[in-house]
């Protein structure tokens, strides 16, 4: 009988980012670079889903400021023949403004001006907090955090594995609301429960099963040529 798989997570790499060179795939970064194996691990995963599969954006524009921030987690195969076969990551507040219906996201045609790993991951501006637009599951304002970046390796897909690592990611979330919070500033109001994602069409029956609600008024767009939707729902957390 082989044994389960295993999920390993990973905190905010921060800084340690600043050594990761964006024009090489995760599995040709320099040993003594200090970036988390586990985070390589992910990339991995995501390289392989969204840059070769989907062909949706290219490796060097694969990973975004949001990455030195986030909370991730990765699957891995069972023993003998462990790998990293799938990923999701938890951002927390301040976000972006939400996407305008029928927006179009895609990587550049050209690569702008100065592109590389210290624009990316130090001089690219971290979003501030700000009050956004209402939308059907959004009054705008009330801090949120967002899960994305789910993939699953194409071989091993159809085993709801994605379910491992939406329960892995909201289940931590509702035990970690101080961690959640740390370093994000005064002006961000305290998280409440509310988790975003913004889903791939094709997904939002995994969502739909984990209690995510598509936000009608929040409208889809698309992110290298793929239709996306906003889901909210809301995790009950303990009283502190």
């Amino acid at each position: 009988m082989s044994s389960p798989p295993i999920i390993l997570f990973q905190p905010p790499p921060g800084n340690i980012l600043l050594n990761y060179n964006i024009r090489l795939p995760s599995t040709e970064q320099n040993p003594s670079s200090g970036v988390p194996q586990t985070y390589l691990d992910s990339q991995t995963v995501r390289e392989n889903v969204f840059a070769k599969e989907q062909n949706a954006v290219p490796i060097k524009y694969q990973q975004d400021r949001d990455d030195t921030r986030s909370f991730c987690w990765v699957l891995y195969s069972s023993f003998p023949d462990v790998k990293p076969i799938g990923t999701i990551r938890l951002v927390p507040s301040p976000h972006h403004p939400h996407p305008a219906p029928g927006a179009k996201f895609e990587a550049p045609n050209e690569e702008p001006p100065g592109f590389g790993t210290m624009m990316l991951f130090k001089h690219m501006p971290l979003p501030e907090y700000a009050i956004d637009r209402k939308t059907s599951l959004h009054d705008g304002s009330e801090s949120y955090v967002k899960l994305g970046r789910l993939c699953v390796v194409q071989e091993e897909r159809g085993k709801r594995l994605a379910d491992l690592l939406i329960n892995a990611a909201l289940d931590w979330a509702k035990e970690n609301v101080q961690e959640i919070g740390k370093g994000v500033g005064d002006k961000v109001p305290r998280w409440k429960g509310l988790v975003c994602v913004h889903a791939q069409e094709k997904a939002v029956g995994v969502w739909e099963r984990h209690g995510f609600v598509i936000d009608e008024a929040m409208g889809s767009w698309f992110e290298g040529g793929i239709r996306h939707l906003g889901m909210f729902r809301r995790l009950e957390l303990e009283e502190e």
